[in-house]
């Protein structure tokens, strides 16, 4: 009789982010459908990595320093021997370019990577680094078909390695109790005010002080609107100041990182993302589940997500006035804004639910193995 499938995630750490979130969510839906499940951290632990074992997996850390380290690859042969999984699965090319060679080496019968974001336009470096790796991987999966264009382009892996699986998210975690008026007591934001947000990590790559600017033009035209930013990172301060500087403090809220974002985005209206650089980002497949409208920058993998017109609305990246006009037109209007909402809804769970995503991986692991697992 087979065992149960084993699997190995890889990922740099399990800080806060929507590569870990995945890693979660692939680890639940792994466990739920049989799988023994483990989590390798190369750097360090993170403050998600209590969650892997708290949901059954196992998690080891090789606490790798900086720079490239030659032991590295044993040790994790090592671990690999200890853990014999039948597939590892790499997040982050720095994870692949040490996994890759150590599973082979420690007999793991099948590897596989997953490419999360865009990293390869600007570096050398890293594009050497990307198609080295990738030789180690059976299948180089990407999010998006952007990104899986990108990776072609530049020849990181060969057209037959490369298949596109989009990421998923479990809608069920939205379809909870609406907790908005509570959430707004707790901010400080009027029962009855227009409310627009954003949830990610506050850093340049997802640029929210560009939504700040807009805001302030969209105020102009709504005096009683408020803006709320669920997320936590680097540019706190800076978008701290920036909002005083602006005189906007009384109307733009920062609740912080939140485990759980559905009950914030039940507070929203109208979900924006000013993003400079997107891969199939979870933040807009969780609005959509929440039933909101969405705007967002034409940027990445977004185009082919958002159905401009259909299920959001999309606008040029840095365009200030387009992105405030966006969002004032669909606040000034709640029927097209529910008609977006209601849209985004059935797209995401026809097409981007984490039950199909996860089948998916696991189609893929099996057709690798044969149809198999170790016996």
């Amino acid at each position: 009789m087979a065992c149960a499938l084993r699997v190995t995630h890889v990922v740099l750490s399990m800080e806060l982010g929507g590569l870990e979130s995945i890693v979660l969510d692939l680890l639940r839906e792994g466990r739920r459908a049989g799988q023994s499940v483990a989590v390798v951290c190369l750097e360090r632990p993170g403050v998600l990595a209590e969650q892997v074992e708290a949901q059954g997996g196992r998690l080891a850390c090789i606490h790798k320093p900086p720079g490239i380290r030659l032991e590295v690859f044993g040790r994790l042969g090592r671990l690999f021997r200890e853990l014999r999984p039948d597939v590892v699965h790499t997040h982050q090319i720095g994870a692949l370019f040490y996994a890759g060679p150590a599973a082979r080496r420690a007999g793991v019968p099948v590897v596989v990577h997953t490419e999360h974001g865009k990293h390869y336009d600007h570096r050398r470096r890293t594009r050497w680094l990307g198609r080295l790796a990738a030789r180690g991987a059976a299948r180089f999966f990407c999010v998006s078909a952007d990104i899986a264009a990108a990776v072609g382009a530049h020849r990181i892996a060969p057209p037959g390695k490369i298949r596109v699986v989009p990421n998923g998210i479990d809608t069920t975690r939205f379809q909870e109790e609406n907790e908005a008026g509570a959430v707004r007591q707790s901010l400080g934001i009027p029962a009855n005010a227009p409310v627009i947000g954003t949830v990610g990590r506050l850093s340049e790559v997802k640029r929210q002080d560009l939504l700040i600017r807009a805001f302030q033009q969209v105020r102009a035209r709504l005096a009683d609107a408020h803006l709320l930013l669920v997320g936590d990172g680097p540019w706190l301060g800076r978008l701290r100041e920036l909002v005083a500087g602006l005189g906007l403090a009384d109307s733009v809220h920062f609740a912080g990182y939140q485990a759980q974002p559905a009950p914030y985005l039940q507070a929203m209206d109208l979900f924006a993302l000013t993003s400079q650089s997107e891969g199939m980002p979870l933040a807009v497949l969780e609005a959509w589940a929440a039933g909101l409208p969405v705007v967002a920058t034409r940027v990445g993998g977004l185009p082919e997500l958002v159905d401009d017109g259909r299920t959001g609305i999309l606008v040029a990246f840095g365009d200030d006035a387009a992105l405030a006009r966006a969002l004032g037109d669909l606040l000034a209007d709640p029927a097209t804004a529910r008609r977006l909402g209601a849209a985004g809804r059935d797209r995401v769970e026809a097409r981007y639910s984490l039950r199909r995503m996860a089948d998916e991986y696991q189609r893929h692991y099996n057709e690798l193995l044969g149809r198999g697992v170790r016996t």
